[in-house]
């Protein structure tokens, strides 16, 4: 057990728990067992979290601050397609080596992410930098470049579920019978297929 009892204790709470959720799913994060890693009193993380979703939304958060700065596009600079796609390698990197944060970050355990400023905020981050790459390789009005952007999302995030599943099965699946075979092809090939991808978006 690490004790801590020194500097930004709230910080360090945080930190806590996220290793906790990767380590053991946020299902079984909980005040109390982050009390009793952490090595403080079992109110002390009460002063910094009311409840279980307001822990489960600085752990989200701090997913999110680093989804965004793993999928950073400095829109100041020349904007290439090829920006897309190294950074879309890099969400599903993210997702595929924080399964059970990402898990949090999109699932349902946090509610209204308005309650939560700092999290929403965070979460809108990283959509808003990929809009802000897409208006620079697309000469379209607003409501058109969301829509690209949105369904580049949707494609990158369902690739995050599948290729998890790709990496649970291995070897063990029949070729050419269901979506795993061709799964791993992608994933073999993941910068070729999410060049394509791109290519198809900000083309049509």
């Amino acid at each position: 057990m690490k004790s801590y009892h020194h500097g930004n204790l709230k910080q360090e709470l945080i930190d806590c728990a996220c290793k906790l959720c990767e380590r053991d799913g946020y299902t079984k994060l909980s005040i109390r067992t982050l009390a009793k890693e952490s090595g403080v009193s079992q109110t002390a993380p009460y002063r910094h979290f009311e409840t279980k979703e307001a822990l489960y939304a600085s752990v989200a958060t701090d997913g999110f601050k680093k989804l965004h700065r793993a999928c950073y596009i400095d829109i100041n600079k020349k904007v290439t397609k090829k920006h897309l796609v190294e950074k879309g390698c890099k969400y599903i990197e993210f997702g595929l080596n924080n399964a059970n944060t990402y898990d949090l970050m999109f699932g349902t355990a946090v509610g209204d992410f308005s309650n939560y400023p700092e999290l929403l905020e965070s979460a809108n981050s990283t959509y808003e930098n990929m809009k802000s790459a897409f208006s620079k390789l697309a000469n379209e009005d607003d409501e058109a470049i969301a829509f690209k952007c949105i369904t580049l999302w949707s494609m990158i995030h369902g690739l995050v579920g599948i290729l998890r599943k790709v990496q649970l099965v291995g070897d063990n699946y029949e070729e050419d019978i269901g979506p795993i075979s061709t799964a791993s092809l992608i994933a073999n090939n993941l910068e070729v297929h999410l060049d394509k991808v791109v290519s198809g978006i900000v083309e049509n």
